[in-house]
C-alpha cells in the first residue's frame, strides 16, 4: 500500500487527514505568516512557502482534495497477491478500527451571520458509527448556526442537511480503491467470503465512474477485473453475501436525523400558527352535529330558522356545562401586522335586557375571519381592524357553553346586510358604529344564516 499523504502535503500543513476544513486553514495561515518571504528572510523560506501554498490549493478544496487522498489507496492488482495477509489495512480515521465498510465521506456543515455565510467540511474515512457521529455533529452545528445568513444561509443548510442525512457525500473513484484494497486484504488474511462481499461493494461504486474516466485509468481496469474474478473465484455472483447497508436510508443514522428534520419542522409550523396566521382557530370549531341542534327561538319565543319559523320541532338533548360569559372586548386578531397596517374603529353596541353576542369581522375579499370579539349584553365593544371591506356575522344567545357550542341550542346566527368598509380618507380612518338594537326604520338590515355559514 503507498503512503497515505503521496505528494507530503498534509505533513507540511501539519494536519492528519482526518483534519476539518477550518483546521486546514488555520494551519496554513500559520505556516504561511512562519515561512512568508516577508517575515523569513531565510533562504529556504521562499521555496517552503510555495510549497505550503501548492498544499493548501489541493487540501482547501474539498473535490480536490478527494481526488488527492484516492492516490493513497492503490486499486488491486491483476496478479495473485502474497500468502501472507496485507500489513497495513484501511482504518477508520477516528476510531483506528478495521471494518468491513469503511466509506471515504464529505461531511458539511454551515454558519451565518447576517449577510455572511461560511461552509466547512470534514472528510476522511470513517467506519458507519464514525461517521454517525460526524453527520450528527456537522448537522446539529447547522441547524443551530447555518439559517442566521441571507441570502445563502438557508439554501446551504438545507443543502448540507439533507447530504450528511443520506450519508455525506462518497467520491465513488476514493471508495472503489477503498473497498477494493480492503477486500484484498480480507481474502488475504483468510476471510474470503467477507472479502468477495466487500469486492461487490466496491464494484458497485466502480460502476459509478464516469466510463471514460475509467478506461483512461488502466490500473483501474485492471482493479476492477481482479474484482471480478475474485467475486467468481468460488461460485456464482448470486452466491456472494450481500453486506447490510450500514450508510443508506435504512440506517440508524438516517433515521435521526429525519427524526430531528421532523421534529424542527413541527416546530417550525407550530411557531407560525401561533404567532398569528390567518387560518382558522379553536374559535372556529364551532359546527353542530345537525342543523337541527342550531334551531333557534327568538327572544320574542317566535320558533326560527334560516328558512323561516319551524313548528314542533324538538332538538336534540344537550347536555353541555355552562362555562363563564367572556369579557366584552377582542378575542382573536387574524391578521399579520407590519408597518403598513392601517387600523379602522368599529363599535358594537347593544342594549340593556338583550343577549350577548359573539361576533366575526369576515374579509369579504379572502371570505376568511380576520376579528372575533364578544358583546355582553347592554355593552359596548370598541376594537380596530385593518382598513377593508368586511361582513359582520353573530351569534347571539343567553347562556355560553364556550366557543365550541357557543349559546347552545338556543343560539341564532345571523349576519348584517350591509358592507362594512374600512378605508381612510385623507389622514382620517373611516370607522362604524353598529347598533344590535331593534329599531323601526332601522338602517341595518339582517339576515338569519346557517350555523356551517357562521
Amino acid at each position: 500500500m503507498s503512503s497515505k499523504d503521496p505528494l507530503g502535503y498534509y505533513a507540511l500543513l501539519g494536519v492528519d487527514q482526518s483534519a476539518t476544513s477550518d483546521k486546514v486553514k488555520r494551519a496554513f495561515k500559520a505556516k504561511a505568516q512562519q515561512f512568508h518571504p516577508d517575515r523569513n528572510p531565510a533562504p529556504e523560506a521562499t521555496r517552503e512557502f510555495q510549497l505550503i501554498n501548492e498544499a493548501y490549493q489541493v487540501l482547501g478544496n474539498a473535490q480536490a482534495r478527494a481526488d488527492y487522498d484516492a492516490r493513497s489507496y492503490g486499486p488491486p492488482e491483476e496478479d495473485s497477491p502474497p500468502a501472507a495477509p496485507i500489513a497495513d489495512p484501511i482504518v477508520c480515521s477516528t476510531c483506528q478500527r478495521v471494518t468491513a465498510q469503511p466509506r471515504y465521506v464529505i461531511y458539511r456543515h454551515v454558519v451565518s451571520a447576517v449577510f455572511i455565510t461560511w461552509r466547512a467540511v470534514q472528510q476522511g474515512v470513517f467506519c458507519s458509527e464514525c461517521g454517525a457521529k460526524h453527520a450528527y455533529r456537522a448537522s446539529g452545528k447547522t441547524w443551530l448556526l447555518g439559517w442566521w445568513g441571507l441570502p445563502w444561509g438557508p439554501i446551504y443548510s438545507v443543502q448540507a442537511i439533507l447530504s450528511n442525512m443520506l450519508g455525506g457525500k462518497r467520491p465513488p473513484l476514493n471508495n472503489f480503491r477503498i473497498l477494493g484494497w480492503q477486500a484484498v486484504y480480507f481474502v488475504q488474511a483468510g476471510r474470503v467470503e467477507l472479502g468477495r462481499a466487500v469486492a461487490r461493494d466496491a464494484l458497485a461504486f466502480a460502476d459509478k465512474i464516469p466510463e471514460l474516466e475509467r478506461l483512461r485509468d488502466p490500473r483501474m481496469v485492471e482493479g476492477i477485473g481482479a474484482l471480478k474474478r475474485m467475486l467468481a473465484g468460488t461460485g456464482t455472483n448470486d452466491r456472494v453475501p450481500v453486506l447490510k447497508d450500514l450508510w443508506g436510508v435504512r440506517s440508524r443514522a438516517f433515521k435521526v436525523q429525519l427524526a430531528a428534520a421532523a421534529a424542527f419542522a413541527a416546530l417550525v409550523v407550530s411557531i407560525i400558527l401561533f404567532v398569528g396566521g390567518s387560518g382558522p382557530t379553536t374559535a372556529y370549531k364551532h359546527m353542530p352535529p345537525t342543523e337541527s341542534v342550531a334551531l333557534t327561538s327568538t327572544p320574542a319565543g317566535q320558533p326560527l330558522s334560516p328558512d323561516g319559523p319551524v313548528a314542533d320541532q324538538s332538538p336534540p338533548a344537550f347536555n353541555e356545562p355552562l362555562v363563564p360569559v367572556p369579557a366584552t372586548g377582542r378575542i382573536r386578531a387574524l391578521w399579520r401586522s407590519n408597518s403598513e397596517t392601517v387600523l379602522a374603529p368599529l363599535r358594537v353596541v347593544t342594549a340593556a335586557g338583550s343577549l350577548n353576542y359573539y361576533v366575526k369581522v369576515v374579509d369579504l375579499k379572502t371570505k376568511n375571519p380576520r376579528l372575533v370579539f364578544f358583546v355582553r349584553s347592554g355593552q359596548t365593544a370598541d376594537v380596530r381592524i385593518p382598513t377593508g371591506v368586511y361582513e359582520l356575522r353573530y351569534a347571539a344567545g343567553e347562556n355560553w357553553y364556550g366557543e365550541e357550542w357557543l349559546f347552545g341550542p338556543d343560539t341564532v346566527y345571523r349576519r348584517a346586510d350591509e358592507q362594512l368598509d374600512f378605508h381612510t380618507e385623507g389622514d382620517t380612518v373611516a370607522g362604524f358604529t353598529v347598533e344590535l338594537i331593534k329599531q323601526v326604520n332601522g338602517n341595518l338590515g339582517e339576515t338569519p344564516i346557517k350555523p356551517s355559514d357562521f
